[in-house]
């Protein structure tokens, strides 16, 4: 059995191999990443979540904080402009 600073240790390297960000002390997960190469043959991503009304705010605040695209359903879309406005964040709620 791996011992927890073996595992932290293995957990910080796969995040950093991936390029994931750490926001309130948790390693954020896209629910998908897109990877394409540029017209000048460089490599990038966009991570993307789907944020549905069961999003509790402070969870939806780290997504937004750790840089992923949010996509909510259209009836779902308001509520969730209106708690990332009111944790005065900055993110576009698109709607699907």
């Amino acid at each position: 059995m791996a011992s927890q600073a073996a595992r932290g240790k293995s957990a910080s390297a796969s995040r950093k191999k991936h390029g994931l960000v750490v926001v309130g002390g948790k390693i954020q997960i896209p629910d998908l990443r897109l990877e394409y190469e540029t017209a000048e043959l460089g490599r990038r991503h966009v991570d993307l979540e789907l944020a549905t009304r069961n999003y509790r705010p402070h969870a939806l605040a780290q997504k937004a904080k750790a840089g992923f695209s949010l996509y909510a359903p259209r009836e779902d879309a308001s509520k969730l402009r209106r708690v990332l406005h009111e944790a005065e964040l900055t993110a576009r709620i698109l709607s699907l």
